[in-house]
C-alpha cells in the first residue's frame, strides 16, 4: 500500500461485507450494517445500484462475481464471521487485539458480547486516520466494546512496541485477528509477526489468520498465482507475495511457537455456514484460515 493514504484492499473487503448485507438475512454469512458507511463515493455508488436490483438479479450477481474473483469475495466474509464466532465462544478472554484493523466494526457489532474485553485496533496511520473520522457515523448510537486505537507504520515500527505503550498487558490470555494481510508479506514478516505474537501473549492465547494457498507449478500457477499477483500489483499497488503449500504451514508455525488447531478450506468453511449454497467454492481449494494457539513462549 501507499504509505500515505489508506489502504484500498480494506476499503475493498468492507464494500464485500456491505454487498453480503444485501442478500436475503437467511442467505447471509455474517450481517454487517455498518460496512456500507465506510466506503468512498465510488464504492457506495456501487453497492446501491446492486440494492436497486430485484433479489434474484442481485443474487445471480453476486454469485456471477464470486465466481469470477475465485470465491476470494465469499471467502472474506466467511472468515470474518469465523473469526467473530472464535471470539464469542472464549472464556476469560482479556483482550482482543485486530491486527490490520481496516474497517472493522465489531466494537459494535458485539458490544455486550465480550464481557471483560478490551479491543485493541491496530492499523497503519491513514487507514485508522480515515476510519476514526467515519467510526461514529457509521456505527451509530449504541453500545460498543472498550477500544483503543493503536496506529503504526508497520514498515518502521515495532507493533508490539506501539501496543505495549498502549496498555496492552503481555500477560493476558488474548485472542489476536489478523485478517488479510499474510498475502502480502514475504515469508520472513510473517514469521516475524507470529513469533511477536508468542512472544507477547500468554499460553493459550489465540490468533486466526488467512493465508493463500495457490498452486507452485505448471498452468495452475499461472492461473491461481501469477495473474491474481499481478492484477492486484496493477489494480491496488498491493501485490499477492505469500503463498505457502499447505502442508508447509503446521511446521511453519510450529517453529514460530504457535500450534496448529486447525486448517479450514474455503468450501469448509463456507459450507458452516451456509451448506450447498455456494457449491461453485469446492473448485478454488487456494484460501484457507489458520487457527493457532500461543504453545510456548520465545526467548
Amino acid at each position: 500500500m501507499r504509505p500515505d493514504r489508506p489502504s484500498t484492499t480494506a476499503e475493498l473487503v468492507c464494500s464485500w461485507r456491505a454487498l453480503e448485507q444485501l442478500l436475503p438475512p437467511q442467505e447471509r454469512i455474517l450481517s454487517d450494517p455498518h460496512a456500507r458507511a465506510f466506503l468512498g463515493p465510488a464504492r457506495a455508488a456501487l453497492v446501491d445500484a446492486v440494492e436497486r436490483l430485484p433479489a434474484r438479479a442481485r443474487k445471480a450477481l453476486f454469485r456471477r462475481v464470486d465466481r469470477a474473483l475465485q470465491g476470494i469475495m465469499t471467502f472474506v466474509v466467511a472468515r470474518h464471521r469465523a473469526l467473530d464466532d472464535l471470539l464469542v465462544e472464549q472464556d476469560e478472554l482479556g483482550q482482543v487485539v485486530l491486527l490490520g484493523t481496516g474497517y472493522d466494526s465489531r466494537a459494535r457489532r458485539l458490544a455486550g458480547r465480550l464481557p471483560g474485553a478490551t479491543l485493541f485496533e491496530v492499523d497503519h496511520p491513514a487507514t485508522a486516520a480515515r476510519r476514526e473520522a467515519l467510526l461514529d457515523a457509521a456505527l451509530g448510537a449504541g453500545p460498543r466494546l472498550p477500544r483503543v486505537p493503536v496506529t503504526v507504520d508497520f514498515a518502521r515500527e515495532s507493533f508490539t512496541e506501539r501496543l505495549l505503550a498502549a496498555g496492552f498487558d503481555p500477560a493476558r490470555r488474548t485472542l489476536w485477528c489478523w485478517e488479510g494481510v499474510t498475502m502480502y508479506l514475504e515469508q520472513e514478516a510473517v514469521a516475524e509477526t507470529l513469533r511477536a505474537i508468542a512472544r507477547h501473549s500468554p499460553p493459550g492465547s489465540l490468533i486466526g489468520f488467512d493465508v493463500w494457498t495457490p498452486p507452485s507449478e505448471g498452468v495452475a500457477r499461472l492461473a491461481l498465482r501469477d495473474l491474481p499477483a499481478l492484477a492486484m500489483r496493477l489494480a491496488y499497488a498491493e501485490p499477492f507475495v505469500w503463498g505457502p503449500d499447505p502442508a508447509e504451514l503446521e511446521p511453519f508455525v510450529a517453529e514460530q511457537g504457535l500450534a496448529l488447531i486447525e486448517l479450514i478450506g474455503c468450501f469448509d468453511l463456507v459450507e458452516r455456514y451456509a451448506p450447498g449454497s455456494r457449491p461453485w467454492l469446492a473448485l478454488h481449494p487456494h484460501l484457507h484460515l489458520c487457527l493457532a494457539e500461543v504453545d510456548r513462549p520465545l526467548a
